[in-house]
C-alpha cells in the first residue's frame, strides 16, 4: 500500500495534527524563501534573522551529532559543503574582483544558510514526530494556498506599487508591469497531479494539473518556466508510461489546449497574438541570437554582454567567479558588472558568481537524489516520490535560464529532501525485516 493511500479522516496517524502540518509549512517557507518573491516579503523579513540564527545553530549541532555520535555520513550531508563553502567563496571572490568587503559578499549569500531546514524536517521524520503523509499534506496545502493567493494578487493588487521588489518585472509584450511570484509548488503540483492521473486513471487529477499549468501559462507567463515544466512532464511520460497511453494523453491535452486558445482568439485576438509572439521571439533569440525588440529579452542580452566584456579583462573569473556583490554596493546611474542581477541570466549568472568550479559544486547536489533513489524499492511508485524526482528535472532546466538554483537554493533542496526521506523510511523497514515488494511492471 502506498504511503499516501487515502484513509478515513485526513489525520489518521496519532502524531498528525494541524499544528504539526503548519509547523512543517513554516519550515518549508523559510527554507525555500518563497515569501521573498511575494508581497508577504515585508512580513517575512523581520523574522528571517531569527530563523537563520536558529537553523544555523541547529545545523551545526546536528553536524556535530552526525560526525561525533552517529558517525554515519550519507549523501545528504553534501549540503554542508554548500551551506558553509559557497558564502565564503562568494565573499572572497567579490573582494578579489571588485574590492568589495568580504563580509558584505558573505552575508549577501545568507540564503545558503537556510538549507539547514531540510535537516530539521528529516530529524522530525527520524524521531517520528511527523510522517511522510504529513510532509505531503504540507506540500499540498502550500501548493493550493500559493495558487489561490497569487491569483488574488493578480486580481486585486497593482504590481507597479512593488516595482522595487524582485517579484515584479516589466515586459511590454506581457502587459507591462507584472508579478513574478515563486512558483516552486505550483510547478511541483503541475507534475504531481499528472503522475497521479497516470497511476490512478482519475481524470480529476488531470484537471487539477491543468489548473496549475494554466496559471503558469496565462498569468505567470514565464516562458522558460513553462517550457521546463512541460519538458519534465514529457520526460515522465517517456520513461514511465507506455507509448500508446502517452500518445492518447498528449493528443487529448493538445486538442483541449487548441480549443481554449481558439475560443480566446475569437474573444481577445490581440492577447492570443501576444502569447504566440512571446514564444516565437524566444525561439528567434535562441536560434538566431538577434535582438527582437522585446525589452525583457533584450535586457538579458545586454546583461550577458556586460558580463562577457568584463570577463575578457578578468579571465580568472571564469574559473573562480566574481563573487556576490552586496545589493547596497551598486552604482546608481551606471549599468556595470555590479548591477547585473545573476539570477536573470541563469547558468551564466552562476558562473558569474561562483565560476565554473563553484557551479559544478552547486549542480553536483542532484547526485544526492540519484544516489538516494537507489535505496528505494518498496515505494518507488509512490506519486509523491515520483513527482519529486521529475520536478528536479524542472529545477535543472529552469536553472539554465533562471537563477533559482543558486539564488533560492532551498527550492531545489526541499524536493531532494523528499527523496532522502523515502530512502530513510526504506532503511527503517530494512532494519525491521519488512520484505521487499517489487513492482512487476516498470511502467505505469
Amino acid at each position: 500500500m502506498s504511503i499516501l493511500t487515502a484513509e478515513r479522516g485526513i489525520f489518521k496517524e496519532p502524531n498528525s495534527i494541524v499544528g504539526k502540518i503548519i509547523l512543517i509549512m513554516v519550515i518549508i517557507l523559510f527554507t525555500t524563501r518563497i515569501l521573498t518573491r511575494t508581497p508577504l516579503i515585508f512580513i517575512y523579513l523581520p523574522f528571517e534573522a531569527l530563523w537563520l540564527l536558529g537553523i544555523v545553530s541547529f545545523t551545526i549541532l546536528y553536524g556535530l551529532y552526525v560526525v561525533m555520535i552517529n558517525k554515519h555520513i550519507d549523501e545528504l550531508h553534501y549540503y554542508y559543503v554548500l551551506i558553509f563553502l559557497m558564502p565564503i567563496q562568494a565573499g572572497v571572490c567579490a573582494h578579489l574582483s571588485e574590492n568589495m568587503p568580504i563580509l558584505s559578499g558573505y552575508f549577501a549569500q545568507r540564503h545558503w544558510f537556510g538549507i539547514g531546514g531540510v535537516f530539521l524536517i528529516l530529524f522530525f521524520l527520524r524521531i517520528h514526530f511527523i510522517t511522510l503523509k504529513d510532509l505531503y499534506r504540507a506540500f499540498e496545502w502550500l501548493g493550493w494556498a500559493s495558487l489561490i493567493y497569487f491569483v488574488g494578487c493578480y486580481m486585486f493588487l497593482d504590481p507597479a506599487k512593488y516595482i522595487d521588489q524582485s517579484f515584479v518585472g516589466f515586459s511590454d509584450i506581457k502587459g507591462g508591469y507584472r508579478f513574478k511570484f515563486g512558483i516552486d509548488f505550483i510547478a511541483f503540483f503541475s507534475v504531481y497531479y499528472t503522475v497521479r492521473y497516470v497511476s490512478t486513471k482519475d481524470r480529476k487529477m488531470l484537471f487539477y494539473s491543468g489548473i496549475f499549468l494554466s496559471y503558469l501559462f496565462f498569468l505567470h507567463q514565464g516562458r522558460s518556466v513553462m517550457i521546463a515544466v512541460v519538458a519534465s512532464i514529457a520526460v515522465f511520460y517517456m520513461f514511465e508510461v507506455n507509448f500508446q497511453r502517452a500518445f492518447r494523453v498528449f493528443l487529448y491535452v493538445g486538442i483541449v489546449f487548441m480549443f481554449i486558445m481558439g475560443v480566446m482568439y475569437a474573444i481577445i485576438p490581440d492577447r492570443v497574438n501576444d502569447y504566440i509572439y512571446q514564444y516565437t521571439s524566444l525561439a528567434s533569440i535562441v536560434f538566431t541570437g538577434n535582438v527582437v525588440g522585446e525589452e525583457s529579452l533584450d535586457a538579458r542580452i545586454e546583461e550577458i554582454g556586460i558580463l562577457l566584456v568584463y570577463l575578457q579583462t578578468y579571465p580568472i573569473g571564469w574559473i573562480i567567479g566574481l563573487g556576490k556583490f552586496s545589493s547596497g554596493e551598486s552604482f546608481i546611474g551606471t549599468h556595470n558588472i555590479t548591477t547585473v542581477p545573476p539570477g536573470d541570466i541563469g547558468i551564466l549568472g552562476s558562473i558569474m558568481t561562483y565560476g565554473i568550479i563553484g557551479s559544478i559544486i552547486i549542480y553536483w547536489q542532484f547526485w544526492i537524489a540519484v544516489r538516494s533513489s537507489k535505496f528505494i524499492v518498496r515505494h518507488k511508485k509512490d506519486s509523491f516520490l515520483v513527482a519529486s524526482k521529475y520536478v528536479l528535472i524542472f529545477c535543472f532546466l529552469s536553472s539554465l535560464a533562471k537563477g533559482y538554483l543558486f539564488m533560492q537554493p532551498g527550492s531545489t533542496a526541499i524536493f531532494i529532501m523528499v527523496i532522502c526521506a523515502y530512502k530513510m523510511y526504506e532503511l527503517q523497514l530494512d532494519k525491521q525485516g519488512v520484505p521487499l515488494t517489487l513492482a512487476t511492471n516498470n511502467k505505469f
